[in-house]
């Protein structure tokens, strides 16, 4: 039953998503996110919410693209569009009236998405303990969104500190991984700031695959909000991409210090997990 809901959220956001966003490949959704958010789901989570969280994730990766893609695809850009949107939350948001038809059916699809997460989220045993800090994950992504949109206005202020210190939220596993900690039964709270670390480090590294393995599409289309885009020569981006992977080894070994504080879910397995998404990148370069 619980794969059929899956497939059945998977169904409708191809459908949707093929009508907002028709560059984006089904692939994306039914391969790239399923695989990617399996891999990374933490140990803690039972088998019997591992598939209703799944559904919950691919809701949240499809709002992350959609965002993104109305912050930094030129061909898409939208700053009108985007307010609107940063007005929706996993609680609920303002009622938004006086849309022109293609900004209601995106708000309206949007609006749907958070309303399935929040009906998966709030039969969660950690839901009450953990909604705010949620709340303010997806505030973390709103400004990570936004500083693209700023910077695809103004490239200008283009810089590698700002963009290491905003761009990482763009990835939303921090967000995931609360999710997960919602669904598991025994949580050891006084972990809970080493947990939040490792899933920064993790968040980081995950934003250093997509940067790695999107640069030649996003100069294709235009996007100057990856960490490289302020490279000027082939040797600066060659530098670049080297300086970026010695930086994969070392987050990778800083969260394997980890694994002795925390008992709360494998910090192993959850590296394991990042190392799955790392090869799921390279992969599928060129669809995601």
């Amino acid at each position: 039953m619980n794969a059929l809901k899956v497939q059945k959220t998977l169904t409708e956001i191809e459908r949707n998503m093929a009508e907002i966003a028709p560059d984006r490949r089904a692939a994306l959704f039914n391969e790239f996110l399923v695989k990617g958010y399996s891999a990374i789901t933490l140990s803690s989570v039972s088998q019997t919410k591992f598939s209703e969280l799944l559904q919950a994730k691919l809701c949240l990766g499809t709002l992350i693209t959609l965002y993104d893609d109305f912050a930094d695809c030129p061909a898409q850009s939208d700053p009108q569009l985007l307010e609107i949107l940063y007005q929706l939350s996993f609680r609920g948001g303002h009622l938004i009236k006086s849309l022109n038809p293609y900004h209601r059916y995106v708000v309206d699809f949007a609006q749907s998405l958070f309303t399935e997460i929040e009906g998966i989220l709030n039969r969660l045993p950690h839901y009450r303990h953990l909604i705010g800090i949620l709340g303010f994950d997806l505030a973390r992504f709103y400004s990570a969104n936004q500083f693209s949109s700023l910077l695809m206005a103004t490239p200008f202020i283009n810089n590698p500190l700002e963009n290491r210190s905003y761009a990482h939220h763009n990835m939303g596993m921090v967000i995931v991984a609360m999710m997960d900690l919602m669904a598991t039964e025994k949580i050891e709270f006084s972990e809970f700031g080493a947990m939040r670390e490792v899933f920064l480090l993790g968040q980081r590294m995950g934003r250093i695959f997509n940067v790695l393995t999107t640069r030649k599409r996003e100069v294709i289309e235009g996007d100057i909000t990856g960490e490289l885009a302020t490279c000027t020569s082939e040797q600066e981006i060659e530098t670049g991409e080297r300086t970026l992977r010695l930086e994969i080894r070392d987050l990778h070994e800083k969260i394997r210090t980890y694994d002795n504080r925390i008992t709360t879910f494998s910090v192993n397995a959850y590296l394991e997990g990042l190392i799955k998404i790392q090869g799921l990148h390279e992969k599928m370069e060129g669809i995601i």
